[in-house]
């Protein structure tokens, strides 16, 4: 975590957060909506992981890196 003064009343500050650990939240994410989700021509909560993944992965990425 990095703090930049910019003026006498603004600062910025800058977070890392490793890759590995917003990976690991959006599948962990995916994984629950999985299993709760409906789509016509599955029964609920047995939609494939990847359909899951294809639809819904931009959503729930901006979702955990806010």
């Amino acid at each position: 975590m990095t703090v930049e003064t910019l003026d006498k009343l603004q600062r910025r500050v800058t977070v890392t957060v490793p890759k590995a650990s917003v990976q690991t939240e959006i599948n962990a994410r995916l994984k629950n909506l999985s299993r709760t989700l409906r789509l016509p021509g599955f029964r609920p909560g047995k939609v494939p992981m990847s359909m899951v993944t294809q639809r819904y992965a931009p959503s729930v990425e901006m979702e955990v890196l806010q």
